[in-house]
């Protein structure tokens, strides 16, 4: 990692440049001294060890999950992956990489896909060398504060692969002494296993503090959506057992960098690259109507609004596609909910739906949307959830908790993860859950259901690119 020396220009004023030319006059004939100069601008592997460095490592675990996310750093993040390739969001834009995940047609080379692999990555990589440093150095209950937070945002990271990426992904290893260990590809339940044992970690942490007891519900959040995605409903719904409801971990964006933006509101509000979707190809969920606030049955949790841009009117960055703006993230440094306890409780009713009891299900369904205080929290109008009724078939019933899901959760990279699910574990055909035949900006949409894991991991001696399916769910 590099650090900006913000004091060096004024450091080198003329005098001092003469006077530092004179030394390297005096040195010039010593080679081995000009090989040992040391550069004040390098975090060396030894500064990035002990329990002095651990508040520095939790801040950079915090922040590198974030950017992965939903961060600003590359053309897209998990978030903007979620959403293109499954039914929440449609381009607006121009750029042939992008359209290529928007018509879930993409191809190796797509250097839309290069950052934002390798941002999760140093995300899941940065938090496993925060974990074998917490392990190492913290020697009493103060050290260990950060220490479950860290444990969760690389199981976090996990699932954000299994969830979004083919199931064949490297998972590579960062060493404390500055070396590196290539990993082999990484299967779509391995990585589920590999977050599972995480959480566990997590939650084995005494909770000595108001924070880690906190950060308890985080472990059991993401446990519980692990599981969930094995099919294993039950203990998925175990895992979660006591989360508040009220429960949010939330990244705290910040306006102070472009890395640091929100990066939905980037590529939304901003720039109106990305429009709301709004039952797309005929087969995606009526985010855009429900979310219209002047709809009769307006949804606050998929709001949305018509574009009023300068000189391109109600048009998006391609100057043609109508462009419906998300109202979740409507600032640069709006935040994001990572886990909550509204998704422990969506585990809990598909676990009861799973085990046969529906009304069980559907009264955890109706509690959320009733519940005040959550409307509060998430600044929604008071009432402005009616209650659900009873669907009389199991296919209807899996519908509308499936939307539920897609609604409360709309733009948390979860929808692609929850589409997979319903062909991998609930027996449905791919194209009536994917949006497929004509595209609307010409073809045809293509096969994928994940993405593919970026060309240059072929570097990797270890990794076998054969073994990425982007068909498979």
């Amino acid at each position: 990692m590099r650090y900006r020396n913000s004091l060096r220009d004024r450091w080198l004023t003329p005098a001092r440049v003469a006077t530092a030319a004179g030394f390297a006059v005096l040195v010039a004939c010593n080679s081995d001294k000009l090989l040992k100069v040391e550069d004040p601008d390098v975090a060396r592997p030894e500064a990035l060890q002990g329990a002095s460095a651990l508040p520095a490592q939790r801040a950079g675990a915090v922040g590198n999950f974030g950017v992965a996310l939903n961060g600003g750093a590359a053309d897209v993040e998990q978030v903007h992956l979620s959403g293109m390739l499954s039914d929440e969001l449609i381009n607006t834009e121009t750029f042939p990489t992008r359209i290529e995940i928007d018509q879930r047609a993409m191809t190796l080379p797509n250097t839309s896909l290069i950052g934002t692999f390798f941002d999760l990555t140093r995300a899941r990589s940065f938090a496993d060398l925060a974990v074998d440093n917490y392990r190492l150095s913290a020697t009493k209950a103060a050290d260990s504060v950060g220490f479950p937070e860290v444990l969760s945002l690389s199981g976090m990271s996990y699932i954000l692969f299994a969830e979004n990426y083919c199931g064949a992904v490297p998972i590579s290893k960062a060493n404390p002494d500055g070396s590196f260990t290539f990993g082999k590809a990484e299967s779509t339940n391995t990585l589920l296993d590999s977050a599972v044992s995480k959480f566990n970690q997590a939650l084995a942490v005494p909770q000595t503090t108001v924070l880690t007891t906190s950060l308890k519900q985080l472990a059991q959040i993401g446990k519980g959506r692990a599981l969930l995605n094995q099919g294993k409903y039950a203990e998925a719904a175990a895992a979660v057992a006591g989360v508040n409801t009220l429960f949010q971990y939330n990244y705290v964006h910040s306006e102070t960098t472009g890395r640091q933006n929100n990066g939905t509101w980037g590529l939304t509000v901003s720039v109106a690259r990305f429009g709301e979707a709004n039952v797309e190809a005929g087969v995606g969920l009526p985010y855009q109507t429900e979310g219209n606030v002047k709809t009769a049955g307006f949804d606050p949790r998929v709001a949305d609004s018509v574009a009023n841009r300068a000189g391109q009117g109600n048009k998006g960055f391609d100057g043609t596609t109508v462009q419906w703006v998300q109202a979740k993230f409507p600032l640069r440094s709006s935040s994001i909910t990572v886990a909550d306890g509204v998704e422990a409780r969506l585990i809990e009713a598909e676990a009861a739906l799973n085990a046969g009891d529906a009304v069980g299900a559907l009264n955890t369904l109706n509690a959320l949307r009733s519940n005040a205080a959550l409307l509060a929290l998430r600044g929604y109008p008071a009432n402005s959830l009616p209650p659900l009724t009873l669907q009389v078939t199991p296919a209807a019933q899996q519908d509308q908790l499936f939307k539920e899901r897609a609604y409360w959760l709309y733009l948390t990279s979860h929808r692609l993860g929850d589409m997979r699910r319903l062909i991998r574990q609930y027996g449905r055909a791919v194209n009536s859950v994917f949006p497929n035949g004509p595209y609307f900006k010409g073809g045809t949409y293509g096969t994928d259901v994940n993405v593919p894991v970026p060309f240059q991991e072929q570097n990797n001696p270890e990794y076998d690119p054969s073994l990425c399916k982007q068909d498979v769910p």
